[in-house]
C-alpha cells in the first residue's frame, strides 16, 4: 500500500478548512494497532495543518504529504 497520505488543504464554498485525503487504506482494510497509530498520527496532523494553514483566496489548494513511515498501511 502507499506509504504516504496525500492531502490537498482547501476551503469549503464559505471559508472553512477543507482536507482532500489521498493514499487512505480501501475498504476492509486490515491494520494492526501499530499501522492505526500510525495512521492517527499522520491524520492529527493533517487537521492541525487544516487548520492552520493560511489558504487565501487566491490560493486556494496547499498539498502536503505525510509520511507513514516503516509502518505502512
Amino acid at each position: 500500500m502507499n506509504a504516504n497520505l496525500t492531502v490537498t488543504h482547501t476551503t469549503t464554498f464559505d471559508g472553512r478548512p477543507l482536507a482532500v485525503v489521498d493514499g487512505l487504506p480501501g475498504g476492509d482494510a486490515e491494520l494492526t494497532p501499530p499501522q492505526l497509530r500510525t495512521l492517527a498520527a499522520a491524520l492529527l496532523s493533517a487537521a492541525t495543518d487544516c487548520e492552520g494553514l493560511p489558504i487565501k483566496r487566491k490560493h486556494r489548494r496547499a498539498v502536503r504529504v505525510y509520511p507513514l513511515g516503516s509502518q505502512s498501511l
